[in-house]
């Protein structure tokens, strides 16, 4: 859950930065499990209709609890988890009196861009 009308200074998304590069790589490597590692839960839920099972069950939903847990704990603090697949990263700021994004992306070592709510990515600025 994300906090709502909290916004960043940059100096304060550059301070969430070093918890972003563990933070990301990790979920992206959860991610990557979920889709990889478990076929059998795949099958599973095709076959759940029929009262279908899977010994990768208990894996897999541990894997997504770790995923939700970082996913959580990164937004509880008011950051906004744009695009796990790409490393997406905004904190919501006010620039001269209107509400924007700083934005990051791994494995940027400072925040240097921020976009309008709008333009997402692709109208990324330097600061």
């Amino acid at each position: 859950m994300t906090i709502k009308n909290k916004y960043f200074s940059v100096e304060e998304a550059n301070s969430f930065i070093p918890k972003l590069l563990i933070d990301i790589p990790r979920i992206q490597s959860l991610m990557k499990r979920l889709v990889c590692e478990y076929p059998d839960v795949r099958k599973a839920r095709e076959k759940a209709q029929f009262n279908g099972g899977s010994l990768q069950g208990v894996d897999y939903i541990n894997c997504v609890l770790q995923i939700n847990s970082l996913t959580e704990g990164l937004e509880s603090k008011g950051c906004v988890l744009k695009g796990i697949k790409y490393g997406l990263v905004d904190f919501p700021s006010l620039r001269e009196g209107k509400e924007v994004y700083l934005c990051w992306k791994n494995p940027e070592e400072r925040i240097e861009y921020w976009h309008d709510i709008q333009s997402g990515f692709a109208g990324r600025q330097r600061i």
